[in-house]
């Protein structure tokens, strides 16, 4: 009796220990923004921590943004967090900011590479350049120059760095009024045609993914727009090639009148960012989204905290967050409420 109740408790034990690696084994993939940290000033303990308590977290994806500069001026600090993140485990994706104006990314440096080519700029339907103050010169993707960057300097980063994937932070072209009327374009597409030019953007990415799938095949591509973006852009945009996940950045939380207004009040995550999900499954895509939780009021924050759990709950193959984003009110308790519920998403079926 003795020696069947202690079989009967070990094979108790051995079932427990089965299901915690089961639900510690999952196909979902949680990945964290982790943008400027140690660049320029880089404290090795510093960058240690924040590694290990993304681990702690379940964190599969460091991810970095990288300028053009930064591959000049910041290339050993660069080195010194992949090759620490891929020792506990963690891959590294590199988010090309920045580039000719058109990606977003880790901010905000205007591009040079406009500077330096101002004969790419796009051009307004009314015959003016688009030249942002803050941002630069938003350069057209119709423009074969600007393809060669694309291809040439993320190829670098890629292989310079080591990297495991590559992702496309919200670029600037898909804005409807920012639609290229350059003659380039026009030859392209000389109906103006709003359709026609998103299919011609979508083209542009899937040939630059397919050289740097060249580069290195396993190398993982993400696309992600604004949620707030127009049906035309969710569904051209899902039929960019050679990508492995697509989705939408917003807000954490339902859309607030009195908080937003315009276009902008729909870059929310709730319903806004569920397009993106349908239009990549639609396409054979994995899914993917980035909640937004930096430069947060204290009244955003108790909207995050109450939506957070439902959008994690979303059909999602991969979660981002920013790990202590841009910093507005209370950035610990914006924290604090990441924490609390990004450890659940790996156990959502």
């Amino acid at each position: 009796m003795r020696t069947i109740l202690m079989l009967a408790i070990l094979g108790f034990m051995i079932a427990c220990d089965s299901r915690k690696f089961e639900q510690s084994t999952s196909d979902k993939l949680l990945a964290a923004y982790y943008f400027g940290a140690g660049y320029f000033t880089l404290v090795p303990a510093n960058i240690r921590h924040d590694l290990d308590e993304m681990k702690q977290l379940g964190t599969d994806i460091v991810c970095i943004g990288i300028t053009e500069n930064d591959i000049k001026y910041n290339d050993a600090n660069i080195k010194f967090i992949v090759e620490e993140a891929h020792q506990r485990g963690m891959q590294v994706y590199v988010v090309p900011s920045r580039m000719a104006g058109i990606t977003a990314g880790q901010p905000v440096e205007p591009p040079l590479f406009g500077y330096h080519h101002p004969h790419t700029v796009t051009i307004k339907k009314d015959d003016s350049p688009i030249f942002r103050k803050s941002h630069g010169i938003l350069s057209s993707f119709y423009h074969p120059e600007v393809k060669d960057y694309f291809i040439s300097l993320t190829s670098k980063m890629v292989t310079e760095f080591n990297l495991d994937g590559v992702i496309w932070d919200e670029p600037k072209s898909t804005f409807i009024g920012w639609q290229d009327f350059s003659p380039l374009a026009l030859q392209h597409n000389p109906d103006s045609s709003y359709v026609v030019y998103m299919e011609d953007f979508a083209r542009f990415f899937s040939d630059v993914n397919a050289q740097l799938k060249k580069v290195k095949p396993e190398l993982q591509i993400v696309f992600f727009d604004e949620a707030c973006r127009n049906d035309t852009v969710v569904q051209e945009c899902a039929k960019i090639q050679n990508l492995d996940f697509y989705g939408a950045d917003g807000h954490p939380y339902p859309t607030e009148k009195s908080e937003h207004t315009g276009n902008r009040a729909l870059k929310v995550l709730p319903v806004w960012g569920e397009r993106f999900l349908k239009a990549g499954r639609k396409n054979g895509l994995k899914t993917m989204m980035l909640v937004e939780n930096h430069y947060l009021t204290g009244v955003q924050l108790d909207h995050m905290e109450e939506t957070l759990p439902e959008i994690i709950n979303y059909d999602l193959d991969m979660l981002i967050y920013y790990y202590y984003g841009f910093y507005k009110d209370d950035t610990e308790r914006n924290m604090d409420i990441i924490k609390k519920n990004i450890k659940k998403f790996k156990q959502v079926n």
